[in-house]
């Protein structure tokens, strides 16, 4: 036995990494094996060529499978199992220890360290997805791209999710635009900095994470979900989502106040919201309260209007929901007239804005 000195880098580990692994991570019988493999006896090994070709199939995808296999790292499934499973946790972002099960941070430290083990991993696992990164400096970029080509579909749109949690989670990159076709995805990445209390990069959870919060709430309290879904089902979805306050006033006689769920949702007062943006957003929290049935908008500058849709028959239930609207518009300091009619509310904003309107005109009439 001869015991000898020897340097080696990052790189020169993480290409003997699929040899380490067969001898249960003993660098010296992998060295052994590559010295064997390297032999330039031509009758055991044959030409230089053929050499080098031994040792591309000794990192052959197929034995590394079988190695991921046996360890436990890795199962087999069908790939009709595999589709529901990532078919039924879409819109779900990952949790960064799934993704670092895939990636690892400590040796993927620069965007071509993970490009070129993308592509030698999609080999390796059978999913038949090509990688390619778009650069406009050499040194690291603020701006790149990044091709995925190939491949199932949803198991491309799992290994790019994965990729940009990656990205934004240790390389300081968020998503920009997602470009997606039948074949292939497109990523545009930009850099950016990580706040203290923010959990996630806004364009992973925009691009990655729509359905997130869904699925983190059902998993905090899934008796709660279950039943109301249940109970929303059974009532054909006509009920009506209030909170305490809101309802306290309802039974109280007082007109509720819901200014303060748009300055919530905006995180600024409602004085500080534009009509072309307030108009979107009141649509979107009214109609998701389902205290009517839907909302029309026009948001053209000079023309704008919003029309109200409800089931309600009572003639005092219509006054108080223009009462309980107009004062969201009259917070905002937007000049207004409202009529309404049958199941219809109508709100015209496109009034002279000369000054702040004090007094709401209500007309009630057959036709608008």
């Amino acid at each position: 036995m001869i015991r000898k000195n020897v340097s080696l880098d990052e790189a020169h580990l993480r290409k003997l990494q699929p040899l380490l692994e067969k001898n249960g991570g003993n660098l010296s019988a992998a060295i052994r094996e590559v010295i064997d493999l390297a032999s330039p006896d031509p009758e055991s090994h044959g030409t230089p060529d053929e050499i080098a070709e031994n040792l591309r199939k000794r990192e052959s995808f197929p034995e590394i499978r079988e190695q991921l296999i046996e360890s436990g790292e890795c199962v087999m499934m069908s790939q009709k199992t595999m589709k529901w499973l990532v078919k039924s946790s879409a819109g779900k972002i990952m949790d960064e220890d799934v993704v670092h099960e895939l990636l690892n941070p400590y040796l993927l430290t620069t965007v071509s360290e993970l490009n070129e083990f993308l592509n030698s991993s999609s080999k390796s696992m059978g999913w038949k997805i090509e990688v390619s990164c778009s650069f406009k400096e050499e040194v690291e970029p603020e701006f790149f791209t990044m091709d995925f080509v190939g491949g199932d579909r949803d198991c491309r749109e799992l290994l790019v999710g994965a990729v940009c949690i990656f990205l934004a989670r240790w390389m300081n990159f968020d998503v920009e635009a997602v470009h997606r076709k039948s074949n292939s995805i497109t990523i545009y990445m930009k850099s950016f900095v990580r706040h203290e209390l923010q959990e996630k990069a806004p364009g992973v959870s925009k691009n990655f994470g729509s359905k997130d919060l869904l699925y983190r709430e059902i998993e905090r309290k899934p008796d709660f979900w279950v039943t109301l879904a249940e109970l929303y089902k059974k009532f054909d979805y006509q009920r009506v989502n209030l909170d305490k306050e809101f309802f306290e006033a309802l039974v109280a006689g007082k007109l509720p106040d819901i200014t303060k769920y748009f300055e919530i949702k905006a995180d600024r007062p409602l004085r500080e919201i534009p009509l072309s943006e307030l108009l979107p957003l009141f649509k979107y929290l009214v109609v998701a309260s389902q205290l009517v049935d839907d909302v029309e908008i026009c948001a053209e500058q000079g023309k704008e209007h919003i029309k109200i849709r409800h089931g309600y028959s009572e003639e005092s239930v219509v006054l108080t929901l223009v009462n309980i609207f107009s004062n969201v518009f009259n917070s905002g300091w937007h000049n207004f007239s409202v009529s309404y009619v049958s199941k219809l509310i109508m709100f015209d904003f496109s009034l002279p804005d000369t000054s702040i309107q004090d007094d709401v005109k209500v007309s009630s009439s057959l036709e608008l």
